[in-house]
């Protein structure tokens, strides 16, 4: 009887597993090219914000002299991809350092956020400088 349960209860896990959509993507190569597994996971998630809708819109609502950004907290972060609010603050400052991302603040729903903004240049010159050590053309 215990065996049947417990064969019963890893088939509705499989079935619950194959039906989750509480899932982020993140691309080994971002991690690579942040040099760290949260400053990678961060990266992926802000890249994420910058790429185009499903409809070919942007997802991005925010401007800020004249850019889109993404306007987010450091506590914002954890719903979104598990990052706690010290990671957070360890990985940002990693991106910064690296040049992927630049970071402003400015006020966004009456609180002061920091702004953040994506360069693309930087990631597309390192993930091609990286595929280039790794033999991809």
């Amino acid at each position: 009887m215990k065996e049947k349960n417990e064969k019963e209860k890893f088939e509705n896990f499989i079935k619950w597993e194959q039906k989750s959509r509480d899932t982020i993507d993140v691309k080994k190569c971002y991690i690579d090219i942040a040099g760290d597994l949260v400053a990678g996971v961060l990266l992926s998630q802000i890249i994420y914000w910058f790429l185009p809708s499903n409809n070919g819109g942007s997802k991005l609502r925010v401007k800020k002299d004249g850019k889109y950004c993404i306007a987010k907290n450091r506590n914002d972060w954890f719903n979104e991809c598990r990052i706690s609010p010290k990671q957070y603050d360890r990985a940002i400052k990693i991106l910064k350092k690296n040049k992927l991302v630049s970071v402003s603040n400015g006020m966004f729903n009456a609180k002061r956020t920091p702004h953040i903004f994506l360069n693309i240049e930087r990631i597309v010159e390192d993930l091609n400088s990286k595929n280039e050590s790794n033999g991809i053309p």
